[in-house]
């Protein structure tokens, strides 16, 4: 499967960029073709910079994890309430907090009023994940939107509020460094110069500590902006090293022993089987649930796994096998997805799996939290107590010379 870039026209006139997987140029146009669309220009590749330059500039456009959630908990509160889709979705679009939500159910609203479905229409303007948009066109055809848009909102709210979670954890860590950086830079370029007469003439006789501290304080006046380029260069360097092919074929390949690379495969393995789930209970087939899966899921490497997966599924091959093979998921979760595929409820095993492994990975990151904090305050308390006995152990120093 190639992604493919069409510019395609509605039948109101208007034009737009679309995306779609599709085995060759000839499937995708005919996929526009089918939605209605009259396909006039399709790529395929990396896209240059003419082509990003010609693209249309959207403001506001987007929405957030939470705003995802809020519209979809919204909307399918209004639907399964008995509204029709346009009704609901002018309901939202008045109530609506932002510019940019207005617009984009202003845009879904025209769009179904002039005969599209909610899934294209939402998906015209990718404010929503694929996953999103494929468990909403399916539903559609199966007449379970309304309890579609509800597991939709569920699982949109328990991302959003997992995010949250791990946001206000890593503030107050986040906030000791900054104000460690800053005591740190107040001290050596404000209160230790102060002392630096004093100590003038001591030479051999001042404490190391205290010329340590000293010399600190040096460097940090005369060359602070070339110690900031040196502490910034390495990481930049180190950046664009690991985004070339070849530092992420290093990383694919080394990627089990890098630190934190398990915490990282546990939660994407159980974001995946979340996204699985949610896709499955709703009509999904497999075959389609993988390609939609894997849009959503941020990591490079594991995408080029799901797409090996993908075509071991379509070769005939299980579920539980094709993410066996790829090593992707952990092998007590391949265990119960092999069982939910031999008793028929394939989509609540996945659905289990993926709590089991999203329980362990925040137990892991509130371990993980819960140890920094005290880190943070002890490394601060430090390093505040290196400078000051180093100034106050020269002055000591001076006055042992003086008597």
């Amino acid at each position: 499967m190639t992604l493919y870039r069409c510019l395609v026209v509605s039948s109101e006139g208007t034009s737009t960029w679309r995306e779609v997987d599709a085995p060759g140029e000839a499937a995708a146009a005919a996929h526009f073709s089918a939605a209605g669309f009259v396909p006039i220009d399709i790529r395929s590749g990396r896209m240059g910079l003419s082509e990003r330059l010609n693209r249309p500039v959207r403001i506001g456009g987007g929405l957030g994890l939470g705003e995802q959630a809020l519209v979809l908990t919204q909307l399918a509160l209004l639907i399964r309430s008995g509204l029709p889709v346009d009704r609901s979705l002018d309901l939202l679009r008045e109530q609506a907090p932002r510019a940019g939500q207005r617009e984009l159910l202003n845009e879904a609203l025209g769009r179904v009023r002039a005969g599209d479905s909610l899934a294209t229409a939402l998906e015209a303007r990718k404010a929503f994940p694929a996953f999103v948009v494929g468990v909403i066109r399916s539903a559609e055809r199966s007449g379970r939107l309304g309890d579609a848009l509800h597991s939709l909102a569920e699982r949109m709210t328990l991302a959003a509020a997992t995010r949250r979670q791990l946001i206000t954890a890593l503030t107050y860590p986040a906030a000791i460094l900054l104000a460690t950086f800053v005591a740190l830079f107040l001290v050596l370029t404000q209160v230790v110069p102060q002392f630096e007469p004093v100590f003038a003439g001591g030479g051999d006789r001042l404490p190391k500590l205290t010329k340590l501290v000293l010399a600190l304080s040096g460097a940090v006046n005369g060359h602070v902006f070339a110690l900031l380029l040196t502490a910034i260069m390495p990481v930049l360097i180190a950046w664009l090293l690991l985004r070339s092919a070849g530092g992420k074929a290093v990383v694919a390949r080394y990627r089990r022993r890098l630190p934190g690379s398990g915490l990282r495969d546990q939660h994407l393995a159980g974001q995946l089987l979340g996204l699985l789930a949610t896709l499955l209970s709703n009509g999904v087939p497999v075959v389609g649930a993988l390609p939609l899966a894997r849009g959503a899921i941020g990591s490079q490497t594991w995408r080029a796994h799901l797409a090996e997966a993908e075509r071991r599924v379509r070769e005939g091959a299980s579920l539980s096998r094709a993410l066996s093979a790829a090593d992707l998921v952990p092998r007590t979760a391949i265990r119960l997805i092999e069982v939910g595929e031999r008793s028929g409820r394939l989509a609540e095993t996945c659905e289990q799996a993926s709590l089991v492994l999203g329980a362990a990975a925040r137990a892991r990151i509130e371990r993980i939290v819960t140890l920094v904090n005290p880190i943070a305050i002890v490394s601060l308390g430090g390093l505040v107590a290196m400078l000051v006995g180093g100034v106050m152990l020269g002055i000591f120093a001076m006055g042992d010379f003086a008597g």
